[in-house]
């Protein structure tokens, strides 16, 4: 006697938040290099005599490229869909 063919269960995967973390870090990017604050740290000023103007903006853009190798590279998603 054959058995009864029993239908396979899906398996739901977790879900990552990879593309709520990418966006977070995009708004992150256009808040850092939003013009009213470019304005605030182009000041006179400097820091171990670097221009403040000069740490925000490569600063920032080292930190926004960080950010998002640590989401890519930490949010468990294979990237296959």
């Amino acid at each position: 006697m054959a058995r009864p063919v029993r239908p396979q269960r899906l398996r739901l995967a977790r879900p990552s938040g990879r593309k709520e973390r990418l966006t977070a870090a995009f708004l992150l990017g256009l808040a850092l290099f939003f013009p009213p604050f470019l304005a605030v740290a182009s000041k006179d000023h400097t820091v171990a005599g670097i221009p403040l103007l000069y740490l925000w903006l490569f600063g920032g853009w080292a930190a926004l490229i960080a950010v998002m190798a640590l989401v890519v590279e930490f949010s468990g998603d294979d990237g296959s869909a």
